[in-house]
């Protein structure tokens, strides 16, 4: 049992456990909203194909109170090496009115209607789960001169769909926007295009056959992420404000996951009357962390007694259901322009936040979108605690070091030392993952040189902890890990 307890710790303790903004993700860019490098208008879904590769999604509807999917402007816009002022791949005009985008093949042409995600596969794919009369998945191509349909598609039944994902495998996983007792089969999982090119190249209308499918519960359904080899699948339950877990194999099937309970508490709202609940939305999953990225807001629904004040994505372990941090995106609007109904000028906040997707590429780089902003935002992770000593005017010092603790993990006592270039004045603090204070180690004068201090951990409870060392011109984090 306590090798379990110690694994779970471990990995809680890589980010601090919080529902404030993270101070450790930051912006990297914005695409500015404007004519030479914006998406246009109300913008969904990114598919990421790389880093600054994504493509992303348009998605208007006539009349969003009636019918969402009955949408008046769809289509994709691709960037390539991009940043804030860089990068988009073809001409786009300015808020235009009636613009679909049109996949073709041969004679056979499908227009955009109803598309509101797109995912990234590989060989620089993009897969669109459209609403035409076929409901079809739909599949293009990200070229460094625009983006391109290729002749892949196919049918995937009568039902309205919305959420899409594609494992490294290859498979494409396409989910019903409603669940019902009536249907069970309202995830569906078809083979990689390079397994069945009959499929994929199939020109009728009749629906594809999936490799597996699974029942999902009633409600409203706007997430999914999957892992490489497609073994274990997350769904975002809007409706119900929850993600459920299932694990299994395409051969095997699928089971949930019942030790997986995540779901907003009541207290997790819009701090605005009449501003709408907040849930979660598009996910994204990275098998090398085991994180899971969950788009969250008020789907649909603006302004300031909207949900301008809230729109974030949760940063979840994968196996725990346990938030382990929070990328702040209307946090960072306020922080960085004092409102929250404007963009920046600098390219390092959309404003309008709207968060309704999220992808993440393979440096763990965070893309999203402002649906209301006319943006897709680029985050990355900025620091790491065991690696950087940081000075207060941002520049690193090789001279100052804050080792880690020895041992560690350990059960009763630890040592730490630390290095100071100069006589300082030292602040070294404990905390909890709450940021809640637990011992003062040292707050007094210490001489240039290495020093070194004990922390009697006896009356703790197990978990992880983070140590803080402070002086007129240094700081530095690190986290240890207590197990009784």
């Amino acid at each position: 049992m306590k090798s379990n307890l110690f694994s779970i710790f471990l990995l809680l303790c890589f980010f601090r456990i919080t529902n404030a903004q993270s101070t450790m993700w930051q912006p990297e860019y914005v695409t500015l909203d404007d004519g030479e490098h914006g998406t246009g208008l109300q913008t969904s879904s990114v598919a990421v194909l790389g880093p600054n590769r994504f493509v992303a999604l348009v998605s208007v509807p006539e009349n969003p109170e009636n019918n969402i999917f009955n949408t008046s402007e769809n289509y994709l816009v691709g960037y390539w090496d991009a940043d804030s002022v860089r990068g988009r791949v073809t001409y786009q005009e300015y808020a235009p009115y009636g613009q679909k985008e049109v996949w073709s093949a041969g004679d056979r042409k499908i227009d955009f209607n109803g598309a509101w995600q797109i995912t990234g596969g590989q060989d620089n794919l993009i897969y669109v789960a459209n609403n035409d009369e076929n409901h079809s998945i739909l599949v293009f191509e990200l070229l460094p001169n625009g983006v391109r349909p290729v002749p892949y598609s196919l049918s995937t039944g009568k039902e309205t769909i919305f959420a899409i994902a594609v494992a490294d495998n290859g498979s494409v996983l396409v989910a019903d926007y409603y669940g019902s007792d009536d249907k069970n089969n309202e995830l569906r999982i078809y083979p990689a295009i390079n397994q069945d090119l009959n499929l994929w190249h199939e020109m009728t209308t009749n629906s594809a056959s999936p490799v597996a499918s699974i029942d999902l519960p009633g409600g409203v359904i706007q997430g999914i992420a999957v892992n490489n080899n497609c073994t274990v699948i997350y769904v975002s339950l809007s409706s119900t404000r929850e993600i459920i877990r299932f694990t299994g194999s395409v051969e095997g099937g699928y089971r949930k996951d019942t030790n997986f309970n995540l779901r907003l508490k009541e207290t997790d709202v819009v701090n605005n009357p009449g501003s709408g609940i907040p849930t979660f939305l598009g996910l994204d999953y990275s098998d090398p962390r085991d994180y899971l990225f969950a788009a969250t807001d008020v789907f649909l629904l603006k302004g300031m007694d909207g949900a301008y004040p809230y729109g974030r994505i949760y940063v979840l372990q994968g196996q725990t259901a346990i938030i382990v941090d929070t990328i702040d995106i209307a946090a960072n609007n306020l922080a960085r322009i004092g409102e929250y109904v404007r963009g920046s000028a600098n390219g390092l906040a959309g404003g309008y936040a709207s968060v309704y997707d999220v992808e993440v590429d393979d440096n763990l780089s965070v893309y999203t979108q402002t649906y209301y902003g006319w943006a897709i935002e680029k985050w990355t992770y900025r620091f790491d605690y065991s690696e950087t000593a940081v000075s207060d005017n941002n520049t690193e010092v090789l001279k100052f070091s804050l080792e880690q603790n020895f041992p560690n993990p350990f059960n009763e006592s630890t040592r730490i030392k630390f290095t100071l270039p100069a006589d300082s004045h030292v602040l070294l603090e404990v905390c909890n993952i709450l940021g809640e204070k637990v011992s003062v180690l040292a707050d007094a004068f210490y001489t240039q040189g290495m020093h070194s201090v004990v922390f009697d951990g006896t009356n703790l409870a197990s978990g992880c902890y983070i140590y803080f060392l402070r002086t007129d011109s240094y700081r530095q984090v690190r986290k240890m890990v207590f197990v009784k």
